[in-house]
């Protein structure tokens, strides 16, 4: 019943409004169905801390800004997708979320823990976690963090389509991030990732180890980077870009930094450049490369020292 108490809601949902799902109206768990201006699906009432997690087509998130009568806006717990056409699938995912089970149960559950209840269905419907290499980008934030703390101005240039991760006044920096301890290989993208115009580039290499708890963070090291005065604002921006967007469980993961290397990216150092090929120009027919650099027996600079570096300190 609660799925074609759904379906005929979505029917008849206008823009803006919730509209109670008749077989819990006047119970103690009440859900409602929702028009967005982005999609549309399901709500409960929700007061727990922001939550903000998507996959495929589908988003879970919480908000203050449902309006479930005139001028009655109830924060909630908001299950919606963009896609149309997929309202049978999509309304039996919205009925899990919305059925309160024995004696509300299952509600207090998906309460009390909606990013648990919210891995169990990516895992069932095979979503690719976006997490899985969310210490790349942690990465970059660590190094932009000792940048700045030893006085660089420094910026991250994040997902807007530079060739560099971070520049500074005088130098490019590429940010490599990895969970092996014992090898010492990145991967290039591309032919002019190792060939800076105009500066010199630094290639820094990260080397993490997943944890439950201590360490760093993406949230982590954004609290720093605020309290050394860079623009935070811009750097959520960005991660939302990236798909890290503000309430996401995956920027809460914490990492140990291992080790921070930094090499010289100089005449000596192992790349792929323009100058490889005759003319400067690829093979016809070749349009990218990429290729594994190992990076054993490179010379280095460690940048911190191991767990005695602050940067440690979620």
């Amino acid at each position: 019943m609660l799925i074609e108490n759904i379906k005929s809601n979505w029917k008849t949902d206008i823009l803006g409004y919730a509209q109670v799902i008749p077989s819990l109206k006047g119970t103690d768990y009440p859900a409602w169905t929702v028009k967005l201006v982005d999609g549309y699906g399901v709500a409960i009432p929700y007061s727990g801390e922001d939550i903000n997690e998507s996959f495929s087509n589908a988003r879970i998130f919480s908000t203050d800004n449902i309006m479930v009568s005139s001028g009655v806006m109830q924060r909630s717990l908001v299950l919606t997708t963009g896609s149309f056409g997929i309202e049978q699938p999509f309304a039996t995912l919205c009925a899990e979320l919305v059925d309160p089970g024995v004696n509300g149960s299952a509600r207090t559950a998906i309460i009390g823990d909606p990013v648990s209840w919210w891995k169990k269905w990516k895992e069932l419907l095979g979503n690719k976690n976006i997490d899985a290499r969310i210490y790349d980008v942690l990465g970059e934030l660590c190094v932009l963090y000792v940048l700045l703390k030893s006085g660089e101005d420094a910026a991250w240039n994040g997902p807007d389509g530079t060739s560099y991760d971070i520049e500074t006044d005088s130098r490019f920096v590429e940010v490599k991030s990895t969970l092996s301890r014992t090898k010492r290989e990145i991967t290039v993208s591309n032919q002019f990732q190792l060939d800076p115009p105009g500066k010199s580039l630094n290639l820094i290499l990260c080397v993490f180890e997943p944890t439950v708890q201590s360490g760093i963070s993406i949230n982590g090291i954004i609290r720093k980077l605020n309290k050394l005065g860079y623009n935070i604002g811009m750097i959520n921006q960005k991660l939302s870009e990236l798909g890290f967007e503000e309430g996401m469980s995956a920027r809460n993961r914490t990492f140990l930094l291992h080790e921070m290397l930094k090499y010289a990216v100089s005449s000596d150092f192992p790349r792929i450049t323009p100058e490889s090929f005759v003319g400067g120009v690829l093979p016809m027919g070749v349009t990218k490369i990429t290729y594994t650099v190992d990076l054993s027996g490179m010379p280095s600079e460690p940048m911190v020292q191991g767990a005695n570096h602050d940067i440690q300190n979620n």
